[in-house]
């Protein structure tokens, strides 16, 4: 009989065929990465709306189930509430353009006569702004100002497909709620745990995290609104209106309704009390708002603060405004998910399953 083949006389054509392995797995990885780039860069004018559908339909659900409870279908339940989301919004945006149309001569005016009196004081320093055209200036910047608002308009105007295709996604949200989460629960479980926890988990996850969000941007709004009627300022109801809304925007929405806020009081009351309102402004959305939402959701959470900011820098690097917003609750679902992964490895460590007996040789 010849000789058996050595095994090492194999090795190196193993080897080779490993690193081919290797290599194709690397190619493929990074064609898929690509694929996956190019995937999300395509539909992110869609992906953002469709996202922030899916999580109001997560929240507001419970007022269907509440209609559906009272006799009416969910179709209409789910329209109906639709409805006044709707209306909320709509009165936010007639709010904001109303008080800016209306505030618009005055804040034109009060412009003017700052940089007058910004000049008288001026006059004869090295910062002299005698050859300065105040007329010329206060338009440059009244133009600006409203530049800036038409500029945030305007782009909104880019989400107008996907904000209608987020409406028809949200309805079918709200309306199959009950079998939407049938299926995420079939599909969900984590080891020893059943599906219908996990979502479960998940649901009261972004349901306290946006309870929080909401009770701080009710204090923030109160606050503000109290500033504006202590210094005299009009449309106190419409700014704390602006204020609560746009306070589920991160950052956005804070540098929004503050300028709101300064242009009304300017035009209104000049440069004085919208200095002071500046200044409660920005006391109330960066030190007020943050520690109380961050208190609130840290606690409803079970997230240490340092976490919780954390998570809110990493979501903003990777998915912008968004990412900042569902950062805290995402970091908890994930948090659980792993635990209960982790627990199931436990208990499959502690008691494992037994292994059969080999058969022993029948003895003839």
């Amino acid at each position: 009989m010849p000789d058996p083949v050595p095994e090492t006389a194999h090795a190196p054509g193993e080897r080779v065929l490993r690193l081919g392995r290797i290599g194709w797995a690397v190619v493929g990885i990074a064609a898929a990465a690509v694929v996956v780039y190019a995937t999300v860069s395509a539909i992110s004018g869609l992906a953002v709306p469709l996202v922030v559908a899916a999580v109001l339909g997560l929240l507001l659900h419970p007022l269907v189930d509440r209609l559906e409870r009272l006799g009416l279908r969910r179709g209409l339940g789910s329209l109906a509430v639709l409805v006044a989301l709707g209306g909320v919004l709509a009165l936010a945006v007639g709010v904001t353009a109303d008080g800016i149309s209306d505030q618009s001569a005055e804040i034109a005016d009060r412009l003017a006569s700052g940089l007058a009196t910004l000049q008288e004081q001026l006059a004869g320093t090295t910062w002299d702004l005698s050859g300065v055209d105040l007329q010329d200036t206060s338009g440059a910047l009244a133009g600006g100002v409203a530049s800036l608002f038409g500029s945030v308009f305007s782009s909104a105007a880019a989400f107008v497909v996907g904000t209608f295709i987020a409406v028809f996604f949200l309805f079918y949200v709200m309306a199959d709620w009950p079998r939407i989460e049938e299926f995420a629960a079939r599909h969900s479980s984590v080891g020893g745990t059943s599906g219908r926890v996990v979502v479960d988990e998940a649901t009261t996850t972004l349901r306290r995290y946006f309870g929080a969000l909401t009770t701080s941007s009710l204090v923030t709004a109160a606050l503000i609104a109290l500033a504006a009627v202590l210094l005299d300022v009009p449309l106190a109801f419409s700014i704390a209106l602006v204020t609560f809304v746009t306070s589920y925007i991160p950052y956005l929405g804070a540098i929004f309704s503050g300028a709101f806020a300064v242009l009304i009081a300017l035009g209104s009351q000049g440069p004085t009390q919208a200095l002071i309102l500046l200044g409660v402004i920005l006391l109330v959305q960066n030190v007020v708002q943050t520690l109380m939402l961050t208190k609130l959701s840290s606690d409803r959470l079970r997230l240490h603060p340092i976490v919780n900011l954390g998570s809110t820098i990493v979501g903003a690097v990777l998915a912008g405004l968004l990412g900042a917003m569902l950062s805290a609750p995402v970091t908890v679902i994930v948090r659980d998910v792993l635990g209960h992964a982790g627990s199931q490895a436990d208990r499959d460590t502690e008691h494992p399953e037994p292994q059969p007996r080999p058969e022993g040789r029948r003895s003839r």
